[in-house]
């Protein structure tokens, strides 16, 4: 992996741009297949799989760092096909591969979820720049919590959308998962789903409901082998095994808090995705570790120390309610004798 990678530095890129600016999403959308055009034709052959022109694309942020370093060492080692990078959040990735590109996008960003229910979804429709690219004749997209074990070459083979069933989704009709899709990406696709953005319903808040909306029916279903969440296996002990993809849902195997009770009990796969590290990789999983465990205590024992404090102040209050109390019934004493003294003199 020692490869530097082609960055693509497109100048002024913003931050964020909200998913109702149609414009300015085509607009930057139409600027990314320009740049990613021109990297394309410069690999010559080794952009192509039987004449098509194709590749992978993948989105990274800072948080998500080392799962791309995974993703990225994972596709290597069973594909030699281009890889395009978006890196989002001010991410700066280090990654290193033979025909890997880096190019820097805006996220896009859902305001009207502050607040409610959804907003942890509020982001994730920066994924929807994949469909940016019309100068590819197929693409598939995987998300960056993914592990490639085998070859997905195939997926290029194809036509049309096509996704991998969410087998756990609670909808009344089948849904796919939006975390690994195969594409062949046009301007009148790419145009539509922009612009019909802002008004498309989303079962979840995020870009799984909205690509859902948006293809309906249109879909050509991918077996779960391809799109294989690690949630699945307490109800699939095993299936991994056979699974082209390994798809980290929910707890993500670089971070140690779990997110339910059973996620114990999938501590195999996360040793799967562990097992792509390098040393480099290693130190940081451990850093980060580290540093978690480190806050999570600091956090602990600033919960003690209140605790403590008000525990502490309880008792004085106490202590100062006994100390009144005993007053009060000193007083009452006093005046009961002094009544009985007026009593016994009268």
């Amino acid at each position: 992996m020692g490869v530097e990678p082609n960055s693509i530095v497109a100048a002024a890129v913003p931050a964020e741009i909200d998913a109702r600016a149609a414009d300015e999403l085509l607009a930057f959308a139409r600027h990314l297949d320009r740049a990613a055009s021109a990297w394309l034709d410069s690999l010559g052959e080794d952009g192509r799989r039987h004449g098509r022109r194709v590749g992978y694309v993948l989105i990274g942020t800072p948080e998500y760092a080392l799962g791309m370093d995974v993703l990225v060492r994972s596709l290597r080692a069973v594909t030699d096909l281009p890889i395009l990078v978006l890196a989002a959040g001010g991410w700066k990735p280090t990654l290193r591969a033979t025909n890997l590109a880096v190019l820097a996008v805006p996220e896009i960003v859902k305001q009207d979820l502050e607040g409610s229910l959804a907003a942890r979804f509020r982001r994730t429709l920066t994924k929807l720049w994949a469909f940016s690219f019309v100068s590819l004749d197929r693409l598939v997209y995987l998300d960056g919590d993914c592990l490639v074990r085998q070859t997905i070459d195939d997926l290029f083979d194809g036509e049309g959308f096509a996704a991998a069933p969410d087998l756990l989704c609670n909808q009344p009709h089948p849904v796919f998962n939006s975390g690994v899709f195969a594409l062949s990406p046009d301007a009148a696709m790419r145009q539509s789903l922009f612009a019909s953005l802002p008004a498309t319903p989303s079962f979840d808040g995020g870009d799984q409901g909205i690509l859902n909306a948006f293809f309906g029916a249109d879909v050509t279903w991918l077996p779960a082998r391809d799109n294989y969440l690690r949630t699945y296996e307490p109800l699939m002990p095993g299936a991994a095994d056979a699974a082209r993809v390994i798809h980290y849902t929910a707890k993500k195997p670089w971070t140690p808090q779990s997110e339910s009770i059973g996620d114990h009990a999938l501590l195999g796969l996360d040793d799967v995705w562990t097992e792509k590290l390098d040393r480099a990789g290693l130190m940081a999983l451990v850093g980060t570790w580290r540093r978690a465990v480190a806050d999570s205590e600091t956090a602990a024992n600033t919960a003690l120390r209140r605790i403590e404090a008000e525990l502490v102040d309880q008792r004085r209050g106490a202590k100062r309610l006994m100390r009144r109390v005993l007053l009060a019934l000193g007083l009452v004493a006093l005046l009961q004798a002094g009544l009985l003294v007026a009593w016994l003199s009268g």
